[in-house]
């Protein structure tokens, strides 16, 4: 900081000498240029070099003066950058703004209009060396809340274990915990809805087999995915108006290192705090969550270029089998069935997932659920034997694919369909001040049908319609469907 002040104390100094000397040559100038026009012969021989010589110190003055500048913003910028932290160096930032317009009508046949804000995200990932990575998500509408806390050791393109502790969405099912990131939707299916189970744990993983070491692939120009619809329909429609936009030179695509093929075997095996209910108390050891799993991909012996119209290759595949100590563990099960949680005790869960991909289509399947009966007593006295489950199936087209896309749905236009359905959910009664309550129920089915676009890097244009069915009265159910129709417009960086 010393030497900060001494350089801008110099450069303040330098300025004024050089102000005071400007000005007095350009007193000068005027002078030789305007002379009397009653004695042309002789000023003429002296008039002319003088400007000359004028004109040229006057353009070395300048030029030592933004040399000056120049070396003077530097000393600033190296100041400045030992002080703090390095932001820039050793964390990315992103993050996700939505507000979603929509009507609906609920199963008693009300309507109701509404404008929310459905997304609020920050996320922050910080990678201080190459065995360390972080991963921080804080969001919330009303009020902010640690979604995701996480640190990892290890990197599994050199050694195949690795260990992870913090806050996070179990592996249970498709989701992450990150909605843009599990599905192009803007609903969940039920088995988000009923399962994603968000804990403190600590636990271990592996993939095998660790790739040979070898030098990273040569970047590669990545085209984007072209926005088909709303885009190009606004462009026509503003030159339609007399709008004619300012030509702008086209930026050079940067080229884009293509991340390594991951190992084809993983798992984890994960210990989480599951004491959040009064009356429960279960050692790490009864409390556990774990993965196997194995993915592959093929791009049937073509280079990327001839991929571009396939509507096969290039193909993935990824299947696995999770398990966790009980599904009531999940947020949505634990806070609707929590005064029922002592008399059930632990009820394991299994949930095997197939997610493929073809060419510019996406596959995904699921199936997660209870492995035995949950057997108590309700509020209403009743005697209640369930084994909850869910199921989904979904299907997305990508539209202007190329096989350079990191995942269906991330660029471009796009449709999805998704269906899932429930089991055991329809809900038991509570007594929530001394009155019979339902609780504890989803929808015994739910149809998603999505069509978005980003229409520009960043934004995104969704629309959605769903429809819901609710269980029968006989299975304590309204025996009505609710629909549902939203329009959303997500920022995210």
């Amino acid at each position: 900081m010393v030497e900060l002040k001494r350089a801008v104390e110099e450069l303040r100094a330098t300025n004024r000498e050089l102000r005071k000397r400007i000005e007095a040559l350009e007193a000068e100038k005027p002078n030789a240029e305007h002379a009397p026009p009653s004695a042309p012969a002789a000023a003429a021989p002296g008039a002319e070099p003088r400007t000359q010589e004028l004109e040229q110190r006057v353009k070395e003055l300048e030029a030592t003066k933004t040399a000056q500048e120049t070396a003077t913003r530097s000393i600033i910028q190296s100041a400045l950058s030992k002080t703090g932290s390095k932001i820039n160096q050793f964390v990315t930032l992103g993050g996700a703004i939505e507000t979603i317009v929509a009507r609906t009508k609920d199963f008693t046949g009300q309507r109701k209009d509404s404008v929310a804000l459905g997304t609020a995200e920050m996320d922050f990932e910080t990678r201080p060396s190459e065995w360390a990575l972080g991963n921080l998500i804080v969001g919330g509408v009303d009020q902010l809340t640690v979604s995701r806390a996480t640190l990892t050791i290890g990197d599994l393109q050199r050694f195949p274990i690795y260990v992870k502790a913090g806050r996070d969405v179990l592996p249970f099912g498709i989701s992450t915990g990150v909605h843009r990131i599990d599905l192009v939707t803007l609903n969940n299916p039920l088995t988000i809805d009923a399962f994603e189970t968000r804990r403190n744990a600590v636990g271990i993983g592996f993939a095998l087999p660790t790739p040979p070491a070898a030098p990273p692939p040569k970047p590669q120009i990545v085209p984007p995915s072209r926005p088909l619809v709303i885009s190009p329909l606004i462009s026509s429609l503003s030159e339609y108006m007399g709008y004619a936009p300012i030509p702008v030179r086209r930026k050079p695509q940067t080229p884009v290192t293509l991340p390594p093929e991951p190992p084809p075997f993983y798992g984890d095996v994960f210990f989480y705090d599951a004491n959040t209910v009064q009356g429960v108390t279960r050692k790490l050891s009864s409390s556990i969550n774990g993965r196997l799993g194995y993915r592959t991909s093929r791009h049937c012996g073509r280079t990327y270029s001839e991929l571009v119209h396939s509507n096969i290759c290039p193909w993935t595949a990824d299947l696995s089998v999770d398990y966790i100590s009980s599904v009531f563990d999940s947020d949505f099960l634990q806070s609707e069935y929590r005064p029922f949680i002592p008399q059930i005790g632990r009820t394991p869960g299994l949930a095997p997932s197939l997610k493929v991909g073809f060419g510019p289509y996406s596959f995904i399947g699921e199936m997660n659920g209870a492995t035995k009966p949950a057997r108590f007593i309700d509020g209403a006295g009743r005697s209640i034997t369930i084994r909850p489950s869910a199921w989904q199936v979904s299907l997305a087209r990508q539209f202007d694919w190329n096989p350079w896309l990191e995942s269906i749905g991330s660029q471009g236009t796009y449709v999805a369909l998704g269906y899932s359905r429930s089991r055991d959910l329809g809900g038991v009664t509570q007594l929530i001040n001394d009155a019979p309550t339902r609780v504890g129920s989803v929808p015994e089915a739910r149809l998603i049908l999505t069509a978005a676009e980003w229409v520009v890097e960043g934004v995104r244009l969704a629309l959605e319609y769903s429809r819901n069915w609710d269980y029968p009265t006989s299975k304590g159910g309204t025996g009505r469907r609710a629909e549902e129709i939203q329009f959303a417009l997500m920022l995210t960086w």
